[in-house]
């Protein structure tokens, strides 16, 4: 008997948006998934180890470590980045001769971080979560799926979704593969740039929901069995206010790069200090900042994320739920909608939608995993269950 386990990962699907819309409606077991605290950066590669980010090591996609560094060059380019029409130019020859000289498989971008600072920071993760051997000592999915020679394939965000969504149709028509594994991550794009509730939104929302029956329909015609798992990493949340942090900080007396180092994300600020002068003024206005607070070491232990050596900074400053950093390391201007708050917050969590029952235990990102090896092993074995009606 021929069985598929089929799973979608939607970036920024959250469990809020999801009741909000019809989507899917014929999956029946509907349940939001917790997240973690930070990025897709830290949450993906939870999703995909079942490890928390304090165990796997990547919880941003910058961490501070110069001794290994990638972007040493661009202390030697940073003079001219500030200079009116030339700056653009020489940051841009920059990024193009790093893409070329130093090839990564994982997802990575260099935004607005400043050339001066980059010497400063290393990219956690180098090598593509959804390939094998992507972190050092952890397995992920796919080694596991690798280790019990489960036939599978993969489709993710290094080529188009759309092209993604027409080879899964393809895929599953030959009818050679246990568990097929596709992330769409233009959803994540498109409420960035139009919000949660655009049109932009809904119009790709209806397209995935499109390519999945399709890619459903089809295996049906190739497979006695066929399961469907759709989920999200994290939620979404409309930005409602905008603080300045870099603003306040660089008003202060002090040296950005010598008494202190800072990385603006969009709803993080982080610091690492060389001067104690520096170190406490700066504590003290962060704590003035209306719209976020101060993370004390017991917050990143309870969430996961407590780096004792300060690799991912050692003050960390998180912007509360609908509140965007800007302008930031991101970009000058706030995007429409955003994520990376607190797991606690609404509009955080992800989802997952299932076509048969799921065990209460799954109740998170970090149980999907061992979740979907289970699945994918169910598909390959052959064993009796209930198919997608």
């Amino acid at each position: 008997m021929k069985r598929l386990t089929l799973a979608v990962l939607i970036d920024a699907f959250g469990h809020d948006l999801l009741q909000e819309h019809e989507f899917l409606p014929e999956l029946a077991d509907r349940r939001p998934l917790r997240t973690v605290l930070g990025f897709s950066s830290a949450a993906i590669p939870t999703l995909l180890t079942g490890r928390w980010p304090d165990e796997h090591g990547r919880w941003f996609l910058y961490r501070r470590a110069p001794e290994s560094s990638p972007f040493g060059f661009a202390r030697y380019l940073a003079p001219f980045e500030k200079v009116p029409v030339l700056g653009r130019r020489v940051r841009r020859v920059f990024e193009d001769s790093f893409a070329v000289q130093c090839p990564l498989t994982e997802y990575y971008h260099l935004y607005g971080i400043p050339l001066r600072h980059l010497p400063q920071f290393d990219l956690p993760g180098r090598r593509s979560i959804y390939g094998t051997h992507a972190i050092d000592g952890v397995e992920n999915l796919f080694d596991r799926l690798e280790s019990k020679r489960i036939p599978h394939r993969i489709w993710t965000w290094s080529t188009p979704e759309e092209e993604n969504f027409r080879s899964l149709v393809d895929t599953v028509k030959q009818g050679d593969h246990s568990f097929l594994f596709l992330y769409a991550p233009v959803l994540d794009g498109v409420m960035h740039g139009t919000g949660t509730q655009s049109d932009e939104t809904a119009d790709t929302m209806r397209r995935n929901e499109e390519g999945i029956r399709e890619a459903v329909r089809a295996a049906r015609r190739s497979y006695d069995e066929v399961v469907l798992y759709v989920f999200s990493d994290h939620g979404m949340v409309d930005t409602q206010r905008v603080i300045d942090v870099m603003g306040r900080i660089r008003a202060l007396p002090f040296r950005e790069g010598e008494d202190y180092l800072p990385f603006y994300d969009s709803t993080f600020a982080r610091f690492w200090f060389f001067d104690k002068q520096a170190e406490k003024a700066i504590l003290t206005e962060l704590v003035t900042i209306d719209g976020g607070r101060l993370l004390n070491e017991d917050d990143l232990r309870k969430q996961h994320v407590w780096y004792p050596n300060g690799d991912y900074g050692n003050a960390i400053y998180l912007a509360d739920a609908g509140t965007v950093i800007a302008p930031s390391f991101m970009g000058e201007k706030a995007p429409l909608a955003m994520h990376g708050y607190h797991p606690d917050d609404k509009g955080s969590s992800g989802m997952l939608l299932a076509s048969r029952e799921v065990a209460p235990e799954v109740r998170g990102i970090v149980d999907m995993a061992a979740f979907l090896e289970g699945e994918a092993g169910w598909a390959y074995q052959g064993e009796k269950h209930g198919a997608i009606s």
